[in-house]
Order: C-alpha cells, then structure tokens, then sequence
C-alpha cells in the first residue's frame, strides 16, 4: 500500500480546514487555518511516534498539540501522560524527573476539567497510582487521592486498601504514633461498613483487617486495654466504640478473658441484642465456664442469624461444644446443618468426620459394617481439606489414623467383596455409600 507523504497529508487537511463546513470547528483545532492543519497533523502522527517509541519527536508534537489546540482531543493528554511517563522513567536528574510528574499529574486534572472524563473518582485513583510509582514517600497525597476515589464510589474497596497500606508504611516509618494508626482503621472500617455488602467489600474487609493484624504491637492485649479502658468509660452506650473493641480485643491474644471484654461484650448485647451481640455473649459465658448461659445465646444468636454463611458458623461452634461434651448425635446434626447452610464449608466436614469416627468405635454390632464406616470418615476428612487447604495438616493426619482400622483384605475376601467395588453403609446411624479399601 503506498503510504501518503507529511506534506501531501498537510496539503489535504490544509484544503479541509480552508472549507467554510470547518470553520465551526476553528476554535477547538486552533485559532487560525494554519493552527487546524498542524493539530490535524500532529493527532495523526504522535501516536505513530509513541509506537515507534521515539518519545522525544512525539515530545516535540505533543508540546505543539498543547500550545495550538488543547482542547481538540482527549488523545492528546493520553499521548502527552504516556511520553511524560517514559521521560521521568529514563530521567536521573530528580528535579527533572519531579517536573515530569508534575506534568503527568497536571494532564490528569486538564483531561477531566476539559472533557469530564474519566470521572473524578478514576482521575484521582490513577493519579494516586502515578503517585506511588513515582513519589512513593509522599503518603498524605496518595491517600487524598484515594479517599477522593472512594468518595466517588469509583473502586472503593481498592481504594481503602491502598489507603490502609499506606498507613501501614507510616506506622513503620514511625511517622504515625500507635493511637493515630488505630484512629485511622477504625475510620477506613466504618467508612467501608458504610458501602453495600458485596464479595468485594467482604474480602476488602479482611484484607484491611490483615493488614492492621500483622502490626502486633498495635494488638498487644496490654495496649488495648490501656487505650479503650478510657474511651468506654466515656462512652458507655457508643454501639460503634463498642463494636470496635470488641472486635478488637476479640483478636488479640488473651483479651478476651479481660474485664473490658465482659463490660463491651455485655453493653452491646444490651444495646442492641441481636444475633452478633448474643454470639459474643456466648463466648463470654464459655470462658466463664456457665456452659448452660452459653449455649443459650449460642442458639439465640443461630436463631436470630439471617446470612446463612455466619449462621453456619455459629451452628459449628455449638457442634464443637457438644462433640467435646460427648454430645456426639447433636454435634453430628448441628454439623450437618451447617453444611446445608454453607456446602463449602470444610469445618463442617471435620466435625461430621469426628462424629463417624467416635460411632464406628461404638459400632461393634455391625461386624464388618462396623470397620466399614472408617471409609466413610476418610472420605468425610478427604472433603473437608479439598474444601478448606488450611485443614489439610489436621486432616491428613487423622486420614493416617483411621486408615488403618479399614478392613483387612483378607476380611474384604471373605465377605465376598472386591477393593475398589462401591459398598452401602448402614450402621449405627452413619450411612452412605463409598469405596472399599483394605487397611494398609
């Protein structure tokens, strides 16, 4: 294909911008004729340029572009970002390579003051990305940047992630004190409460939460008891302090044997007695050691749940409660119906298993159905870390166990079976069907 000259294309959009259809135009593409044809010219060449990564031609058209016609193209601030970029990556000299950002960050703000686009909140979240690439330390700019994203409701979940990370890395450089970081968190959890509950906003959550765990001098049970002691006296009936350090402290090794911990714990409840506050109540009565109060608001919490993920939680903490009180047919039934309320649960599948196990002990009458069910708590214990990766440790180690009370080969033999052929168990409450398999 024979390609069109500079000059020949200059001729026939000089003859473009000469026709009366385009003088309407005149004022975007340039003040004069001559202006229009050179802005036309440059659009045309400046993304060949960038391609060809000859930045500094491209700088030359980009600079023309923006003295003749800055507001013919949103492709000129796109262009002019992208150079500015590629000259503050290759610059060493940091006053230089500062004037560039300058530039980009400036181009950013024209783009969307020009032409409204991208929004305010996707203008200030990658501005605040060009911030961290190339300013790094400055922390307070890059997180007005973000609030102003989040504020914007443009990746918010993103945005007070990254404003989390960047406090992290003040309280590192020591240029945050231990009572400003804890303020600023509290503030990203409410202002993230505050946004419609998707996945999203769900593991943004943790992740924030991850991120002020991992600061565990902030978690010491010592400092927070020292920290909030003040704030409840004075604020005895705030739900959201109390929220707070009761969520806080309920992290923190050893805190939840506190005095504090009983006083937040019970004021909630009493605040507003719903099905979270009389789960915390729960687990308050269970250090105390009234198991009868505590199973109590156990179910009372179970009950009053709607989120069928959280209820299933709660059953499998009564489950476990009654597994160890010996309570193996409740703990079996409260398991299985946290599985029906969470299917993916593998905690679920890792009581159920313990159950089988304990009644296969107790099975004694069924003779070889008996030894039968250990295959069926294998498999319990096989779906369980499929479903969670961190019970595989736990699982595997009580595969290893139970394994070796399958039958012997030589009982499979002689009640006529084949390892491998699918078997129905039907003994002393556990059934299903599964897989035979010799004790090895």
């Amino acid at each position: 294909m024979k390609t069109i000259s500079k000059f020949t294309l200059s001729s026939i959009f000089l003859m473009f911008v000469l026709t009366p259809s385009s003088f309407g135009q005149k004022g975007r593409f340039g003040a004069t004729p001559e202006d229009s044809a050179k802005c036309v010219i440059n659009l045309n060449f400046i993304s060949e340029e960038i391609k060809s990564q000859n930045y500094e031609v491209a700088y030359t058209l980009f600079k023309e572009l923006m003295q003749v016609c800055p507001n013919a193209s949103q492709n000129t601030y796109l262009y002019g970002i992208r150079i500015m970029q590629n000259l503050a990556n290759r610059e060493s000299d940091q006053v230089k390579k500062q004037k560039y950002v300058d530039t980009v960050i400036m181009l950013y703000d024209k783009r969307h003051e020009i032409f409204g686009r991208p929004s305010k909140g996707e203008t200030a979240f990658r501005k605040a990305g060009e911030l961290i690439d190339f300013r790094p330390d400055n922390h307070s700019e890059i997180i007005k940047e973000y609030e102003i994203a989040a504020n914007e409701n443009y990746k918010p979940a993103d945005s007070y992630i990254q404003i989390m990370q960047q406090v992290k890395i003040m309280y590192g450089k020591q240029l945050l004190e231990a009572d400003a970081t804890i303020a600023r968190y509290e503030n990203i959890i409410n202002e993230i409460e505050k946004l419609q509950v998707s996945d999203e906003i769900t593991e943004a959550r943790k992740t924030i939460d991850g991120l002020f765990l991992s600061m565990p001098e902030l978690n010491s049970c010592e400092n927070l008891i020292a920290m909030y002691s003040s704030k409840f006296q004075a604020n005895p009936e705030d739900m959201d302090l109390i929220r707070g350090i009761r969520y806080r402290l309920s992290n923190a090794e050893g805190c939840k044997e506190t005095q504090l911990f009983a006083d937040v714990v019970e004021a909630g409840y009493r605040l507003e007695p719903n099905a979270e506050s009389a789960f915390q109540l729960a687990q308050l009565f269970v250090i105390r050691g009234d198991k009868d109060k505590a199973m109590s608001y156990m179910n009372e919490a179970i009950e009053q749940e709607s989120d069928n993920l959280q209820k299933s939680k709660y059953m499998l903490q009564v489950a476990n409660i009654y597994f160890h009180d010996g309570r193996t047919g409740s703990a079996l039934s409260l398991a299985n119906q946290a599985k029906n309320f969470n299917p993916n649960s593998g905690e679920a599948y890792m009581i159920i298993a313990n159950c089988y196990a304990r009644m296969a002990a107790n099975a004694s009458d069924c003779e070889f159905s008996g030894r039968a069910i250990f295959w069926i708590v294998v498999d319990m214990f096989q779906k369980a870390k499929s479903l969670d990766s961190s019970l595989t440790g736990s699982a595997n180690s009580a595969i290893a166990t139970y394994s070796k009370h399958f039958p012997s080969y030589q009982d499979i033999f002689l009640n006529e079976y084949t390892e491998g052929q699918q078997y129905t168990v039907n003994c002393n409450g556990v059934t299903g069907t599964t897989t035979i398999r010799s004790a090895k």
